[in-house]
Formats: structure tokens, sequence, C-alpha cells
């Protein structure tokens, strides 16, 4: 008998949904929930002196992959690039999530 635990089949994205930092200092993730689509990539932000390294979310609608979507339907917020982070970026997906199930 296979025991399916009850987060994984969640209609939210949790913590077990995204990858650690130590995959995201190297590569983008992406993902999908609920016919939303999300990308949560490192990058930098600020001018050249203050640059600083962040945590960038991008949430848009399926079906279609980050490259080909019209910008215009892509929606993006940084957060601090940490764990902490992970975990206010995993809150505004839902959020969005949320939003784009009740439209």
């Amino acid at each position: 008998m296979t025991v399916i635990h009850k987060e994984l089949i969640s209609r939210e994205i949790t913590r077990h949904d995204i990858l650690p930092l130590s995959f995201l200092k190297k590569s983008p993730y992406t993902g999908s929930k609920g016919g939303m689509r999300f990308r949560m990539e490192k990058a930098e932000e600020g001018e050249e002196e203050e640059k600083q390294t962040v945590l960038l979310c991008s949430v848009w609608p399926e079906p279609f992959a980050y490259e080909e979507t019209d910008p215009e339907k892509i929606v993006r917020k940084s957060f601090a690039f940490s764990d902490p982070g992970i975990e206010d970026s995993i809150l505004w997906l839902n959020e969005e999530l949320e939003k784009r199930r009740q439209e």
C-alpha cells in the first residue's frame, strides 16, 4: 500500500515543492501548481556599487514556458536570498495562486 503524505498533494505550494538555496545558487528552478507556473532564481539588483543578491520569483499562467510567455503576463517579486527569503517567497506564490483561482 502506498501512503502519500497529505502535504505533497496540497492545493498550496509548500517547502517540499521548492529546492534548497544550494540548488538556486547554480540554476533557476521552475514549477507549476493549479494553472500557474513559477520560476525562482538567483539575481542581482541595484546600482553597480550597491548590488544585492536576491531571490527573484516570477509567476505566469500556464501552459507556456517562461521564455515563450508574453512578458506582460509575468509578475515578478524579489526576496532575500536566504532560507527566510524562500519562506517569504512561498507565501507570495500562494497569494498569487489564490488570486488566479479567484479570477
